[in-house]
């Protein structure tokens, strides 16, 4: 958001197969990046991101092409615990 004045969006809506392509935006060098050296292992839980600036989280398998206000790490910073019970 500081470098380009709008958050981040992923090319892809969330899928297994789309998973580290999504994070191509927050990976890559380009746009004043790499803000993450390589996405998040999805072994234990799923992260999520969209272009409103919301993280969430879903158990490992699961994911959602929208915000799911219930599994926002914002809001519920031990939501990764419960992703994996």
């Amino acid at each position: 958001m500081a470098e380009k004045g709008t958050y981040p969006s992923p090319p892809f809506p969330w899928s297994a197969a789309n998973y580290v392509v999504d994070f191509a935006p927050l990976t890559s060098g380009t746009d004043g990046g790499a803000f993450l050296h390589m996405p998040p292992s999805s072994n234990y839980y799923v992260i999520e991101y969209d272009s409103d600036g919301h993280v969430w989280v879903a158990p490992p398998g699961n994911y959602s092409a929208t915000y799911n206000a219930g599994q926002d790490f914002a809001a519920n910073p031990n939501v990764c615990l419960a992703a994996v019970h």
